[in-house]
């Protein structure tokens, strides 16, 4: 089934480039490129302007077939899929898992692939400079429970090494930053929260002891995406910051939360790009904000400034007492 699902995907991805390139594409010239019946191509087509929505038409003068109006059915196609394999051949890689399994699904995504631009996948590669992988055994527990929806206990140790006892509603996990996370409703304070993988001490099915359905996966998702970083909570904080001279160009090709918001200034005769954005955890911003040095300074909230300038203060006096 997979294999089939590709090799359409093929097919209609060589089906589209041809309109693309010479406006039209006659049903002989499928037939030929891939073997097929001519059946199986009106199946194609029929795919392309049903499920698809392309406005396909048949030009009898020309016997071929071509679009009516402009229509993309998704741009730089092939660069797209050359990143997407690179991003999972490397994952696959990375866990030791370049199998016989692996191969062919990394053929499958070479399969939506023009002939011309497959040797290319070899030459595109992704690099992630942080490897947190789960403890599989902990992740399976966690499907296990999502899957018959049964609440668990679990000992976790937050990132200041403080230990507790949580019983949870295991909701969402989430891969953010190359980092795995648990979106859990805790029970005891009666809100959802957010456990990195790699604190959890133990975990534990409660056999019997049922979840409730609390959330829809619309409300799941505004709570994931409603502030900047992974540590979500009820109050997103309106956050704006400033950087200067290289700051700019790097910054300037990142989008850190889809609602942000930036702005080029001056400030004191110099360039600097504001940026304005939705946080829900100060503490995540001031460790992003802290990457950019004397490139970069705080501008509100008041809160956030406090914050930020605390931390700096430490920094230098913890400096200044080892040296």
């Amino acid at each position: 089934m997979y294999t089939g699902i590709m090799s359409q995907l093929e097919r209609i991805v060589f089906i589209n480039r041809t309109i693309e390139q010479e406006g039209g594409v006659q049903t002989r010239a499928i037939m030929r490129e891939f073997c097929l019946s001519r059946r199986q191509v009106l199946r194609d087509i029929e795919f392309l302007r049903d499920q698809l929505k392309a406005p396909i038409r048949y030009e009898a003068e020309k016997r071929w077939y071509s679009y009516s109006q402009s229509f993309t059915l998704f741009s730089n196609s092939n660069e797209r899929m050359l990143v997407l394999n690179a991003l999972f051949r490397s994952l696959a890689q990375s866990q030791g898992l370049m199998g016989a399994l692996t191969e062919m699904i990394s053929e499958g995504l070479d399969s939506g692939l023009e002939k011309s631009y497959r040797p290319l996948a070899e030459k595109i590669v992704f690099i992630t400079p942080v490897q947190d992988w789960p403890d599989y055994e902990v992740f399976n527990t966690i499907c296990a429970a999502m899957k018959s929806a049964e609440r668990m206990t679990m000992h976790y140790k937050n990132a200041n090494g403080e230990l507790s006892k949580r019983h949870i509603e295991p909701l969402k996990l989430i891969n953010y930053s190359a980092r795995w996370y648990l979106v859990s409703y805790d029970m005891q304070h009666k809100e959802l929260r957010t456990f990195h993988l790699s604190r959890i001490i133990s975990l534990s099915p409660i056999a019997g002891d049922l979840m409730k359905d609390r959330y829809s996966e619309a409300e799941l998702d505004a709570f994931i995406h409603s502030g900047y970083g992974i540590f979500m909570g009820k109050t997103v904080t309106y956050v704006t910051f400033r950087v200067y001279g290289w700051a700019i160009n790097t910054l300037a090709t990142q989008t850190w939360h889809e609602k942000q918001k930036q702005r080029l200034v001056k400030e004191a005769g110099q360039d600097a790009l504001e940026v304005t954005l939705p946080v829900a955890n100060l503490q995540e911003i001031l460790s992003s904000l802290l990457f950019f040095g004397s490139q970069a300074r705080p501008i509100d909230p008041p809160e956030f400034v406090k914050l930020y300038t605390e931390t700096v203060e430490s920094m230098q006096n913890r400096i200044k007492t080892f040296n």
